[in-house]
């Protein structure tokens, strides 16, 4: 008995083939995430300002950068808007002829302000920077002050700030061991750095945010 031939379906199109295959494997990786991109970095919106020079009294000479540049971080933290250093320097330079913090005295608060193009300039002084090494006593000593003025002149804020620690021996049985350890000490002298950007760091927090537009002290 000769079963009847049926009809045979049509072959689908490679095109639609692949284009199925593709759809397939698109839902099965599931939806793509999505990534919010980053806020941009909110920018200090206080009055603009300028950190001259320091005067450095320290036989140090990197006290002064030291200690200004944290003081800078610390201001802008505060939402004072601060010219980089090495430009506000380079201004002083070719403006006034102001290269180091001593010859500040040669100008005005004011005419530096007006040479910055800044609302305020902050002077600053380092009064100590040094450490004391023997073979039994070591002594750190660091500390220095600024000073805010406006535009004309007038003297808005100051502050300061003094670091101070020493090691002594304890005494008692240990001494004469105490005494090798200190010296063994002495031999790596500790750096200043994190004592300098301490007292940095400690004035710029006592500075207000509106220094600027309080009354003259």
């Amino acid at each position: 008995m000769t079963r009847p031939i049926g009809r045979s379906r049509p072959a689908l199109p490679a095109a639609a083939v692949a284009v199925s295959l593709l759809l397939l494997v698109s839902g099965c990786g599931g939806r793509k995430e999505v990534r919010p991109t980053p806020a941009a970095p909110v920018l200090p919106a206080g009055p603009r300002v300028a950190v001259a020079p320091m005067d450095n009294k320290s036989n140090d000479l990197s006290a002064s950068d030291i200690i200004r540049d944290a003081f800078v971080e610390g201001a802008s933290r505060r939402g004072y808007s601060v010219v980089p250093v090495a430009e506000s320097d380079r201004r002083l330079r070719e403006t006034l002829g102001i290269s180091y913090g001593g010859q500040l005295p040669s100008a005005t608060p004011a005419e530096v302000c007006g040479a910055l193009g800044v609302e305020g300039v902050f002077y600053g002084d380092v009064q100590e920077f040094s450490k004391t090494t023997t073979g039994i006593y070591n002594s750190v000593t660091v500390s220095a002050a600024f000073r805010l003025y406006d535009k004309d002149g007038i003297l808005r804020w100051q502050g300061n700030d003094r670091q101070v620690r020493q090691d002594l021996p304890r005494g008692g049985q240990n001494l004469g061991a105490e005494i090798v350890v200190h010296a063994l000490g002495n031999l790596l002298l500790n750096p200043l750095t994190p004592y300098g950007r301490r007292v940095g760091e400690n004035i710029a927090r006592k500075l207000p945010a509106g220094a600027l537009n309080d009354a003259p002290r």
